[in-house]
């Protein structure tokens, strides 16, 4: 699959958006396997439920991430 991630950082918070396809922001991460796209989520918030964080990203196109600091 196609994957672009936008970060935005502050200090309250960390916002990741993962993304199925060109939506203008943030930078093209390339063609990642299952695997390696569950790896990259679980680096930023190891804590998620991986598998409902997957299926959102792959019916919806996109995956919001926040981190409360």
């Amino acid at each position: 699959m196609t994957v672009w991630k936008y970060e935005e950082k502050k200090e309250s918070h960390l916002l990741v958006k993962l993304y199925k396809e060109d939506h203008g922001e943030g930078e093209f991460l390339g063609d990642l396997d299952e695997e390696s796209i569950k790896k990259m989520i679980l680096e930023i918030k190891p804590d998620i439920n991986i598998n409902q964080a997957y299926g959102t990203l792959v019916y919806f196109g996109l995956l919001p991430i926040l981190v409360i600091n």
